[in-house]
């Protein structure tokens, strides 16, 4: 009986541990929040409500025009995942207008440039990339169909994120 007691002090211990110390948004378990209020799109198609099961997995990437690196990466998902159905891809800018997020993509690559059409604005004051854990920029969350967060990206994409998404 000992033992058992012991046994189940170390358990509770370690659950409180992980209550207090775990940080909302990071667990291999979460789950994409969706925003407060739908994102409005910066080419004035539907607005974005956080829906991400249309495809088995879903990249999002966030994103602001003072970015260097954000352009980059938005190149190398567009081509990564053009002809994949299974993949579906939207950006989120972080700009604080449609004006400014919009003058990004006009020195951009084609590539680049078809990223328009999925791309959102998140310039309110109730933030969906701090809802989501957002801490720095580029920044891509991959999301199943249920919503559930399978990976971050924080900064570029390594190789091995890169070879992830170009398999079939």
């Amino acid at each position: 009986m000992i033992l058992n007691l012991n046994f189940l002090r170390t358990l509770v211990t370690s659950l409180i541990a992980m209550a207090i110390f775990s940080q909302p948004g990071f667990s291999a378990t979460d789950l994409l929040k969706k925003p407060k209020a739908p994102l409005p799109s910066l080419n004035g198609g539907p607005s974005f409500a956080g829906e991400t099961t249309k495809a088995p997995l879903t990249v999002l990437q966030f994103w602001a025009s003072w970015c260097t690196g954000c352009g980059v990466v938005m190149g190398q998902m567009s081509d990564l995942i053009s002809n994949r159905t299974d993949v579906a891809y939207v950006t989120v800018s972080l700009d604080e207008s449609k004006d400014v997020a919009m003058k990004f993509f006009g020195n951009k690559s084609e590539k680049t440039q078809q990223s328009i059409n999925r791309s959102y604005l998140d310039a309110s004051g109730a933030s969906y990339a701090e809802q989501n854990g957002v801490e720095s920029l580029p920044y891509l969350i991959l999301v199943d169909k249920q919503g559930k967060i399978v990976k971050r990206i924080k900064g570029h994409p390594s190789k091995s994120d890169l070879e992830l998404l170009s398999k079939k």
